[in-house]
Parts: structure tokens; sequence; C-alpha cells
């Protein structure tokens, strides 16, 4: 954890919120030399670029409150070639993606990180709730992910796409701490002058407005509407568009069966959005791609782990077998619901955070 780290030349992510600027004080009470800095994420399109700048200003106050030097690393061009366009696009294949989990590969702990250690910085931290344990294994040195002591905080779930170059360049100072550990040392220190509240998760969508979203950075031909069919395969009536619909989803359907009904699937191929009742949710498999492995897994052979294939999900026990190309497959010991293509499953062992990829094919 980050106590155990020597006093080194860090660079800080903060965007001013009661975690980031918790994390930072931290690093400071340590030893360590640190210096902020705010991502500029948000490019043109997203229409929030004067909510980039009051982040940046935010944090540059909360800097100069703790006596450290404030630094902008513009990335809107990776982040909207990266993030917002495979948002966008996921969605027009008829899945379900997972952006802050591609944003801190390639954006928080990719370009932030390949411009720190060019600045001359040794690691980059963060105000996420989880932790990094080193060891050394058959004389190489693993970085192991570890959950955050706040179960109910634990963001190992979005950092499980970190490879072992970016866990050995990171730290993450609240690993030893609860969210109400953290706001206590924020109004302690004076450090938070507004009310502390939880950010979205999704920084350039309002309040869950995913469609509107996409439909605003899209062509109308990109999401044309379509047909809802039952399981059989029989037309019902006509949905707005793939964007609008998640696996899962029961409100906002308006169909009558005489019956609750889910989305079961979504198919981009022939533009349809099957429904039908909850048990049709059931998943006991699935497969999935472009997997990261933390540390040293066994291939080709069956390993019982827990298995997460939603952020706010409790993990389910299950059976993992990597195979080669980056694939694995998953078996559920209890059948899985609304298990979506295009999201991100994650496996544990106890407290490590072992891997995680991209859901390709469920069962």
């Amino acid at each position: 954890m980050y106590r155990e780290i020597k006093s080194m030349k860090i660079l800080v992510g903060l965007s001013g919120g009661v975690d980031s600027t918790v994390a930072t004080k931290l690093l400071i009470e340590t030893g360590h030399d640190v210096t902020a800095c705010t991502l500029r994420l948000l490019p043109e399109c997203t229409g929030k670029e004067a909510k980039d700048e009051a982040t940046i200003e935010k944090a540059k106050f909360i800097a100069k409150k703790l006596g450290i030097k404030h630094v902008v690393y513009d990335c809107r061009h990776e982040f909207e070639q990266k993030v917002i366009k495979y948002f966008s696009n996921s969605y027009k294949v008829g899945q379900t993606p997972n952006p802050c989990y591609v944003c801190n590969s390639n954006i928080k702990f990719g370009i932030m990180l390949e411009k720190a250690l060019k600045d001359g910085f040794e690691k980059i931290a963060t105000g996420h709730y989880a932790g990094i344990k080193e060891e050394i294994l058959d004389g190489v040195k693993i970085s192991h992910l570890l959950k955050g002591k706040d179960k109910q905080k634990d963001q190992s779930y979005f950092l499980s796409c970190l490879s072992q170059y970016q866990l050995s360049h990171s730290v993450f100072p609240l690993a030893n701490f609860t969210k109400n550990e953290v706001k206590e040392i924020a109004l302690k220190n004076n450090l938070l002058n507004e009310e502390i509240k939880e950010s979205q998760d999704i920084c350039f969508v309002d309040d869950g407005e995913y469609a509107s979203f996409i439909s605003s950075i899209s062509s109308c031909k990109d999401f044309p509407e379509g047909d809802f069919v039952d399981i059989d395969g029989n037309k019902l009536q006509r949905h707005k568009g793939l964007q609008y619909y998640t696996v899962g989803q029961r409100r906002h359907l308006n169909i009558a069966m005489g019956y609750p009904v889910y989305v079961i699937k979504k198919d981009a191929k022939t533009n349809t959005v099957t429904v039908g009742k909850k048990e049709a949710l059931i998943c006991h498999s699935l497969i999935a791609k472009n997997i990261n492995v933390i540390g040293k897994l066994p291939m080709g052979e069956k390993i019982k782990i827990k298995a997460k294939t939603r952020y706010r999900q409790v993990e389910k026990e299950a059976y993992l077998m990597l195979k080669d190309g980056g694939v694995a497959e998953v078996e559920f010991l209890k059948n899985e619901e609304a298990v979506a293509i295009g999201q991100v499953v994650v496996f544990y062992m106890g407290d490590f955070c072992l891997g995680s990829g991209i859901i390709e094919e469920t069962y």
C-alpha cells in the first residue's frame, strides 16, 4: 500500500472531489514530492467544455490550498477517439459498453502515465478505492490488484484492465480507508467547503441519458428504428433505436404482453430488440475476449473463482478457464441474470482481483 512506498516524485490525478483531494493530502503527509494533475478530457462534441474548465479551476484551487504545483494535461483528442467513439460504436453493434474501464486503461493509466513518466515522475496516483500488493514470484516482481478496505466503494472492477507495467507505476492512497474516513479527513482539514457529492460514473453523460448523448453525436442512419420481437422471433411493435435499450431493462418499453417484459438481447444485424419474461435473462456461462490477467494464472485449466459482470453486482462463484488468443470461458455455479455482451467480467479470488475481459457471447 502507499504507506510502504519510499518518498518519490508522484503525479496525482486531482479533480477537486473529496476522494482525489484526500488522496493528494495523504501523499503529501507521507513525505512524497507531489504535483497535482487534472486532465482536460471533454471535447467539443460533448458540449461540456465548461464543465471541464470548472473541474480544472476547482482542482487548481485545491492544489494551491495544499501548497503544491498543479498541471493540466490535454487529453481531449485521445478521449474522443478511445472512449467516446468506443462508447458510441459499441451501441451501434448492439453491445453494452463500459467507458470508465476503457478510460482507465487508455487515458488515466495510459496517456496520463505516459506523460507523467516523460515529465520525470516516478509514479502516478489516483483516489480510487483499491490497493496494490507487490511480491516476488520466481525472481520476478508481480504487482497484485486488491480490493479496497471499503467493500461498498471498492473500485477494483474498473481497474481490472491495468497491466503489470501500469500497476507497477501506480499508487492508490485510499486503499486502507473507508469512504466515511475519507470524508472525515476532508472535513477535519477544511478541504471542501461545499456539500460532498458522489460523482456520476460517466463524466460525459448527464443523469444516465446515454441514448440522448449517442443520438447527439451520431447520424440518424446509425440508429434507425426497428422491431421488438419475442423469443420466437415474432414481430411485436417498433423500437426507437438500439441505443435506447440494454439487456435486463424493464422500464420504458411500453409493450403489453400480459406479464412483465424485459430486454433479453439486442441484434444489430437485424436491428431487433428481443423481449420476454425474466427467466429468459438467465445465463449459465459466457465467453470473454481481450482478457487481461493480473499476475499468473494457468492456461487451459479450470479454476474456481468469483466473478462480477456489473460493478454493483454481488460476486458469483464460477469456474474460469483461460484459452489461447486472449479468450476465457466463465461457467457460473448458479445461473446469472442479465449478462450483456460488451460489458466487463472481472475475476476475483478473495481480495485479489485476478483480471478481466469483455463479454463476447452468453449462453
